[in-house]
């Protein structure tokens, strides 16, 4: 008797909004764990092709949806914040609401992961948008928004003289405590200690998040932690070092499996959920 074979597809799709257009690509895979969609955002390389390429195979193996936005440069020359300059956010609720209208697994929240500046877009996302998210993946992010007031917004939720200051943080603030009630894993290598040009430098915000993006994320994660628990939340967040890694994606999924980590989620059974073929 012949048995159909069945193959993990990727899906193209192009959505227009008031903010601009976006595209995606979609990795179906064949067996479905059950598991929430796994939106990945590209940092400032804008390198959405590759990312494809490099999360197909843990999509397949471990059976989730993966979305793969792309934020061209013509586009999107300003993406890691919404702003009033751009409105990514706008532009990524857009996309899945396009996409819950194809599949039902859209319908709830998604898992976020983001590498440098993508990272950026993904925990500013979160803040604004905790209710459409399950578990924040983020690594390597150059710099945060602080989920307090020690420093002004866009870098934590003060406010300064800055007239826009105001406005924004007090969008940051409003759904706050779900922000910090989700699942968070925080990501960084142990060799992405360079000073490069991408990475940015204010003497406040050295002087309060650190001078690398290792110490950036220990005091993004501290600070989490703080915020949650004086608004009486217990925090899960936690912070992984990747051994051998710098600031390149690429390697941190090759050489430290950063891929296989994200998609095991909030999974704390010890095994896989068994795989549904996708009808």
């Amino acid at each position: 008797m012949h048995r159909p074979t069945f193959k993990t597809i990727v899906t193209s799709h192009r959505v227009a909004s008031s903010s601009g257009t976006l595209p995606a690509r979609v990795i179906n895979p064949a067996g479905l764990s059950g598991l929430p969609p796994l939106v990945v955002l590209h940092g400032i390389s804008r390198n959405a092709d590759e990312l494809v390429d490099l999360f197909a195979p843990m999509a397949e193996k471990h059976g989730r949806i993966v979305v793969v936005p792309h934020f061209s440069e013509p586009d999107w020359p300003h993406f890691q914040r919404p702003c009033r300059a751009a409105r990514p956010d706008q532009a990524l609720l857009a996309m899945l609401s396009h996409l819950a209208m194809i599949d039902n697994a859209f319908a709830g929240p998604v898992d976020l992961f983001g590498h440098s500046g993508g990272a950026q877009l993904a925990h500013r996302f979160a803040m604004l948008y905790p209710h459409r998210v399950g578990q924040l993946n983020l690594a390597a992010a150059g710099w945060y928004c602080l989920p307090d007031t020690s420093m002004a917004y866009p870098y934590g939720l003060g406010i300064d003289a800055e007239p826009t200051s105001l406005p924004w943080a007090r969008r940051h603030r409003q759904a706050l405590s779900a922000y910090l009630r989700l699942s968070v894993r925080v990501f960084i290598g142990l060799e992405d200690s360079l000073r490069d040009d991408a990475l940015r430098k204010t003497p406040q915000l050295d002087r309060v998040q650190g001078l690398t993006r290792i110490a950036r994320a220990q005091t993004y994660v501290a600070h989490f932690r703080k915020a949650a628990q004086a608004l009486g939340i217990t925090p899960d967040i936690s912070l992984t070092h990747l051994p051998g890694v710098g600031h390149d994606v690429a390697q941190a999924i090759r050489d430290a499996g950063l891929a296989t980590k994200v998609a095991w989620g909030v999974n704390t059974s010890g095994t896989w959920p068994s795989l549904a073929v996708a009808s």
